[in-house]
């Protein structure tokens, strides 16, 4: 027989996932250097090396500091940039990849970052759920934590990217660094295997439903 607990159903359905409760001094690092090559999708009118603080973002810090997300594949860029929109769908409305683009990035200097990756990282009370959980109260927490000790970001699994594919969120100073890019930037359109673009509906090609009438009573 055997005596091991054994988890209901309810509890399996719950996020198991909590903000670190013990010291993170030894959690499992990686170093991105600066001949490793990073992408970011962002709006053609601004600069790549955007570091929000606005809560928007899983791994978002709180100012004057910010969070800068990139992604180890143009394709992982795309995708994390849609979310929720993009889903597991495989189109997706051709506003949302009009005028965005996907840069090619090279960081100044090595950043240590935490590696949620690593075997180790369990020891510290890391699940999975923490790359893709959400709100962001709990994930937020951990960035706290992480630059506590000194870590220059968070290596992760992209939530809306499968494959090999990883995204780093890079800690600094909120707002543009204005650190170059690597290359010209590509439409993100343009990235192979990016979700195709469906264009709005013409207005010929609409049909109009008129609403079944009603009697009125006498």
């Amino acid at each position: 027989m055997n005596d091991a607990p054994q988890a209901s159903a309810g509890g399996r359905a719950v996020v198991a996932q909590q903000a670190p409760h013990v010291p993170l001094d030894g959690f499992p690092t990686h170093c991105v250097g600066a001949d490793a090559p990073l992408f970011r999708a962002h709006s053609a009118g601004l600069g790549p090396w955007w570091f929000g603080n606005d809560g928007g973002g899983r791994f978002d810090l709180s100012a004057p500091r910010g969070t800068c997300y990139v992604a180890t594949t143009a394709l992982a860029a795309v995708r994390e940039r849609l979310g929720v929109v993009l889903g597991g769908a495989t189109t997706v409305p051709a506003a949302l990849l009009d005028g965005a683009v996907v840069s090619r990035l090279r960081l100044p200097r090595e950043f240590r970052v935490a590696d949620l990756q690593a075997a180790g990282a369990s020891g510290f009370g890391v699940t999975r759920e923490l790359e893709t959980m959400v709100p962001y109260t709990v994930p937020q927490a951990w960035a706290h934590a992480f630059a506590g000790v000194d870590l220059d970001g968070v290596r992760y699994a992209p939530r809306f990217t499968t494959g090999p594919a990883l995204a780093v969120a890079l800690f600094g100073e909120a707002g543009d660094a204005g650190w170059p890019a690597d290359a010209e930037p590509l439409a993100a359109a343009e990235v192979p295997g990016a979700p195709l673009a469906m264009p709005a509906p013409r207005r010929m090609d609409l049909t109009v439903v008129r609403p079944p009438r009603t009697r009125t009573r006498r």
